[in-house]
């Protein structure tokens, strides 16, 4: 039992933060019992209260700063402790750096048992690096304006926002068009409590043309006053489309299980390597220099020449498959994915693309893997997962199925230390370097390559 010392919620303390949190906020500690203080940076001294506690560590908030920190900035941000977005902007970036490096390296030692030395992350950019937003419509309940804006750390109440410094230009342009056309067309937003209301989000990616969907409560497959928000975007935006996602469910997921067009036409976007059409639905990387870097990466660990087996494992709609294969044009990639919709989106694209390399396969990834382990012999596995990692079914037959070379890359240190703890009783680390794809937050992007013992 860590707390042996007499702090109760509401205490206000001086203390010294003398590390930082896998999150990104500051630590503090009287004698071994950690405090928890966001937006806190190493080399600060700062009064705080205590805001919650446990028999293990309690969290607080910054009262006041009494002496700053060298690696603490002024964040150029007006909007930085009030929205969820960022929570590191305070800190000089090459000490981010470190963080992130700091934060995989600790991740792999205490949850996987790995005494590895890690890099500092490559960093190709600092601001305005996203090609992605996702806007809640928030609604000013005196007035009954309409705003967009993001949320607050931990909570649903929504910040309102005229840009974000994440962003490029073309976000302070929607944010002013989308607000100016659902107040002059008198729409409201959608709240939580009472279930009503019509605007729930608005989400926009930016690559070559804009896409903007509005997630709406409503079955209509239409939006309403159409013909006056493109009269809005069009003082702002060349080419773009729109569509509308329904969502009526009491639900924090942002998108409804379909999009609809209602304005424009889709065009292929440049993604690197090639151009396609990218679904409102489907997942891309948001940092486009550092997601170009990662694939690069990946590719360079397995060899340009490489002309065997690949397998990837949770594939998705191909995105990544196709720039595999436009790089490693000797190799055969079967790509498994479970979904039958993402499936079929994937063998669309590489038929677009005169891809011939890649067999995609709709089916269960460890299921898969077992087969052919007892058929064939694939050489190299790919494992990119979403933040949880992969299933411990897919790692156990991946240690029975003799790859020589796995390649995982992650955006979650805790789960890719899990995850390698088990994959090291029968791989080695030959290779690790962290990414940072989201400068200004605590998230690092990880790409590892292990050889067979």
């Amino acid at each position: 039992m860590l707390k042996d010392i007499d702090i109760e919620k509401g205490d206000v303390i001086d203390a010294e933060i003398i590390d930082f949190g896998s999150n990104g906020e500051g630590v503090a500690k009287c004698g071994v019992y950690p405090i928890f203080i966001p937006f806190a940076v190493k080399g600060d001294v700062v009064r705080a209260r205590i805001t919650w506690t446990s028999k293990d560590y309690a969290f607080g908030e910054i009262v006041e700063i009494v002496e700053p920190s060298v690696c603490r900035v002024k964040p150029p941000c007006p909007y930085f402790e009030k929205c969820g977005g960022c929570d590191i902007q305070n800190v000089e970036h090459s000490f981010q750096l470190e963080m992130k490096r700091t934060c995989v390296e600790r991740a792999l030692k205490k949850v996987g048992g790995l005494d590895v030395n890690v890099p500092l992350p490559v960093s190709l950019n600092e601001w305005e690096y996203r090609n992605k937003l996702a806007l809640p419509f928030g609604q000013n309940k005196r007035s009954g304006r309409v705003f967009l804006g993001f949320f607050e750390k931990r909570s649903h109440s929504v910040v309102p926002m005229k840009w974000c410094k994440l962003q490029g230009q073309w976000a302070a342009d929607l944010i002013e068009d989308v607000g100016e056309w659902a107040n002059e067309c008198g729409l409201n937003a959608y709240d939580e409590q009472s279930g009503k209301g019509y605007l729930r989000h608005a989400v926009a990616r930016m690559l070559d043309t804009l896409t903007l969907t509005l997630v709406v409560n409503s079955k209509a497959q239409n939006i309403e006053k159409l013909d006056y928000l493109t009269q809005k975007l069009n003082r702002h935006f060349v080419d773009y489309t729109i569509f509308v996602s329904n969502n009526t469910k009491n639900t924090n997921v942002i998108m409804g299980d379909s999009v609809h067009l209602v304005y424009g036409t889709e065009r292929a976007q440049d993604l690197g390597r090639f151009k396609a059409v990218v679904s409102p639905l489907s997942f891309l990387q948001v940092n486009d220099k550092v997601r170009d870097a990662i694939y690069d990466d990946v590719c360079d660990k397995i060899g340009a020449d490489f002309d065997g087996e690949i397998v990837e494992l949770y594939s998705g709609v191909g995105l990544l498959t196709a720039q595999l294969a436009m790089r490693l044009t000797n190799a055969h990639i079967t790509a498994v994915e479970i979904v039958p919709e993402a499936t079929n989106d994937a063998d669309a694209l590489m038929h677009n693309l005169a891809i011939d390399n890649v067999n995609n396969v709709c089916a269960d990834a460890a299921k898969y893997v077992e087969e052919i382990a007892e058929s064939k012999k694939p050489r190299v596995l790919i494992l990119d997962p979403p933040r949880k990692g992969c299933d411990e079914r897919v790692l156990t037959v991946a240690n029975k199925a003799g790859f020589e070379k796995i390649v995982y890359i992650s955006c979650n240190p805790q789960t890719l230390a899990r995850d390698l703890k088990t994959l090291s009783s029968k791989y080695k680390i030959d290779y690790i370097q962290p990414y940072d794809m989201f400068p200004q937050t605590h998230h690092v992007e990880t790409v590892v390559g292990l050889l067979r013992k």
